[in-house]
C-alpha cells in the first residue's frame, strides 16, 4: 500500500510537462510583443515612425513584453521545482546533474517551502511590473490603483515572514 502511494508521486509530472509546456509558450508570446513593440516603433502601427507616441506605445510593449518573459520564468521555475522534489528519488544524484549543467543555485528547491518563497518572489516581480506599467500608461494614480504596489509590499512582507519562519 504505502509502495503504490509513493509511486503516485509520478502523477505530478503532469505539472511539470504543461509547467513547461505553458514557460516555452510565454517566451514565445513574449517574443512576438518585443517583435510587435519594434514594429511600432519603427512606424508599422498607427503611430509615426520615430516619434514619442510611438516611443511610449514600444516602452508600454517591451512592459508587457518582459511581463510575459517574467511568468514563462515563473511557470518554468515552478516545473523545476515540482520535478525536483517530487519526481527525482536520488537527491544527491540530481544535486551533481543540477551542477554539471550549470544551473543557479537560487534554483535549488529543497522543500515546498522554498518552491512557495520562489514562486512568491517571482510573482512581487510580476506585480511590480504590472504597476509601472499601469504607471506609464495612465500617469495620474487613484486609490484603487494603489492595490497592485500594496500587494506587492504585501508579499515582500510574506517572504520575510517566512525566511524568517525557516
Amino acid at each position: 500500500m504505502v509502495e503504490a502511494i509513493f509511486r503516485s508521486r509520478y502523477v505530478s509530472i503532469i505539472a511539470v510537462v504543461f509547467g513547461a509546456v505553458g514557460a516555452v509558450t510565454m517566451f514565445l508570446i513574449g517574443a512576438v510583443t518585443t517583435i510587435k513593440a519594434i514594429g511600432v516603433y519603427l512606424g508599422a502601427d498607427e503611430f509615426k515612425a520615430l516619434s514619442s507616441d510611438a516611443a511610449l506605445a514600444t516602452t508600454v510593449d517591451f512592459i508587457s513584453a518582459l511581463d510575459q518573459f517574467l511568468l514563462g520564468l515563473v511557470l518554468l521555475v515552478f516545473a523545476y521545482g515540482v520535478y525536483s522534489l517530487w519526481i527525482v528519488a536520488d537527491a544527491e544524484e540530481w544535486e551533481s546533474e543540477r551542477k554539471r549543467v550549470n544551473a543557479p543555485d537560487w534554483l535549488k528547491v529543497g522543500s515546498v517551502t522554498d518552491l512557495k518563497v520562489k514562486l512568491l518572489e517571482v510573482i512581487a516581480v510580476l506585480l511590480a511590473v504590472l504597476f509601472l506599467k499601469g504607471a506609464i500608461q495612465n500617469q495620474v494614480f487613484t486609490w484603487p490603483d494603489l492595490v497592485v504596489p500594496a500587494s506587492v509590499l504585501a508579499f515582500g512582507v510574506t517572504i520575510w515572514l517566512i525566511r524568517k519562519a525557516h
